[in-house]
């Protein structure tokens, strides 16, 4: 087998299958590039997903702790903010990896996909 396909088997190996969904994708690089947190209604919107998706979204992001929620008061409000964990980093980079090398291998191959 080539290389580059293996090099991608061993790489997917190493991400957590639970945490490989758009939506969980999506969530752990907005609070990736947003550092100072984003409140829930921010998400939401990004997002455009209903409570319900992106409540059961972030709980298991929260269990595998890639994500911390803090409440804050802000003029009386209590708003649920999240961010990103050192886990969460490190996963997201893994994820990043695994997408550069399916990049690179079909640059590679490129005519065979056209």
């Amino acid at each position: 087998m080539n290389d580059k396909i293996l090099m991608l088997l061993t790489e997917s190996r190493k991400l957590n299958g639970d945490v490989i969904t758009l939506t969980r994708i999506l969530i752990i690089a907005l609070l990736a590039y947003f550092i100072d947190g984003l409140q829930y209604r921010e998400l939401k919107s990004a997002l455009n997903i209903s409570d319900g998706k992106l409540i059961s979204n972030l709980r298991k992001l929260e269990k595998f702790e890639y994500i911390r929620r803090e409440e804050v008061t802000i003029d009386s409000k209590k708003l649920d903010v999240y961010y990103i964990t050192e886990n969460g980093l490190k996963e997201f980079k893994k994820i990043i990896r695994w997408m550069n090398l399916i990049t690179n291998l079909v640059k590679i191959d490129e005519e065979r996909f056209r």
